[in-house]
């Protein structure tokens, strides 16, 4: 595989990752874009780590939105 085709499917997984952020959340582009540019998750899937970016487009948009919410504390 050509490093040019190896960058399309990277820029093809990154759209759907951030159409199923607005999807699953119900946000905005704009903010599905932000969140996913400024996620951890994002660096190790570009990263390759752990071949996170063989997972579905719908679980590590539950995961990156996972790195934003308020964590709950137990009492």
């Amino acid at each position: 595989m050509t490093q040019e085709s190896n960058l399309a499917l990277r820029a093809a997984k990154v759209a759907r990752v951030i159409t199923s952020l607005c999807d699953l959340f119900n946000i905005s582009l704009q903010d599905a874009t932000d969140l996913y540019y400024n996620s951890s998750t994002s660096e190790l899937i570009e990263d390759g780590v752990a071949d996170l970016q063989c997972r579905s487009d719908k679980y590590l948009a539950t995961l990156i939105w996972e790195e934003f919410q308020p964590q709950t504390m137990c009492k």
